[in-house]
């Protein structure tokens, strides 16, 4: 009667060891890496196996042919040097053996353990995707009612001002949603068709676009340029790439301060062509210029009062990829209360990703460097 109850608990824990196997992952893939392990020690203790008696074989077989050319009267081998020949033959085997099943396994292991790590951001990119698709519909019917009741003329001036608040708010949210699904596309591999850029045409563009944001904040644009220069890029990638660049130093300038932004386009070495945004803006500290190309992340304002409210963590991110899918290269030099100056240089060469930080004196020109091509 009291072997009952133990069956009972034997066949739930199966069951429950068989549920973590086919809904956990993680618990899949560890097993199936065990398993891997387990067949790899297996094979290998089968390989010294027939290494030693294939070494035993050759080593009396070398013995037998030494005592016949002995009875025989013939020049015999010398016995050691034949004993050493079969053991380094053996030893050949074994490693290139070995060599081949790790590297085969290796590969699997490396497969097994990285599947669950592609379907979680595979999800989330699915996610991420769905959930911004999906907040556009009832953002843009809040945008149209709001901007409908501002036409009002007999709307209370305090009422008025919080519809333009909400306005200003839901700008930014459609914008950090566009970021997303940027930065989603550009995470996903794909190609970007290419084709003759005027770089000057695209800076033009991107300058019309932001001069009422300039001019409500009090801040210069302009851009230098000595002429065209034609790159193989893609618009939209390029569009998206100044955008961000010149937005970031907009926001990051201080309002009503003779602040100025400006694009410099000019020749660089070997016929590329360089791209650079200046601003007068608060500038990036030293410990921040380590992570500013990360999603999401943005430094520290604290220092300055309306500054960088306009951004979503995420422009500095799209460009970095943008520029890599350009094979193109990225450097950013800042200084604290004096600006920053982000240089994108075209095209590109192909060679190792380079990724290096140059340190500089504390509270001075800080810079940070990718070259992508």
């Amino acid at each position: 009667m009291e072997t009952i109850p133990s069956l009972k608990q034997c066949a739930a824990w199966a069951i429950g060891l068989t549920d973590k196997y086919r809904y956990n992952p993680f618990i899949r893939t560890a097993v199936h890496i065990t398993v891997l392990q387990i067949v790899l020690a297996i094979i290998m203790i089968a390989i010294f196996s027939w290494a030693i008696d294939y070494a035993q074989d050759r080593t009396l077989s070398s013995i037998n042919e030494h005592v016949t050319d002995l009875a025989t009267g013939s020049d015999p081998e010398d016995l050691s040097t034949a004993i050493r020949e079969v053991r380094a033959h053996a030893y050949e085997l074994v490693f290139f053996i070995i060599l081949a099943l790790n590297a085969l396994f290796g590969y699997f292991m490396a497969r097994f353990a990285l599947r669950p790590t592609r379907h979680s951001i595979a999800a989330q990119k699915q996610f991420i995707g769905n959930i911004a698709h999906e907040l556009r519909t009832p953002l843009a019917i809040i945008k149209t009612n709001t901007e409908v009741a501002l036409f009002d003329p007999k709307l209370d001036p305090v009422v008025k001002q919080t519809f333009e608040d909400t306005l200003h708010e839901l700008d930014r949210i459609s914008e950090i949603i566009n970021n997303l699904l940027t930065f989603d596309t550009m995470t996903r591999p794909r190609r970007l068709e290419f084709e003759p850029i005027d770089v000057r045409q695209v800076a033009e563009t991107v300058l019309r676009r932001h001069l009422a944001l300039a001019k409500e904040r009090g801040i210069r644009l302009a851009m230098d340029s000595g002429g065209p220069a034609i790159i193989d890029g893609n618009q939209t990638a390029l569009e998206q790439v100044l955008t961000n660049l010149v937005k970031n130093a907009i926001n990051y300038t201080p309002q009503h301060k003779d602040g100025s932004v400006r694009i410099i386009i000019e020749p660089g070495e070997e016929g590329r062509t360089v791209v650079t945004v200046a601003d007068t803006g608060i500038g990036i500290a030293q410990k921040d210029l380590f992570h500013i190309f990360e999603p999401f992340y943005r430094g520290d304002t604290s220092r300055a009062r309306g500054v960088g409210s306009g951004t979503s963590g995420l422009g500095l991110a799209i460009v970095n990829e943008l520029v890599r899918l350009h094979k193109g290269s990225i450097t950013i030099r800042s200084a604290l209360g004096r600006g920053t100056a982000i240089k994108i240089t075209f095209p590109p060469v192909s060679r190792t990703t380079v990724n290096r930080v140059l340190p500089s004196e504390q509270g001075g020109m800080h810079e940070v460097s990718l070259d992508f091509s």
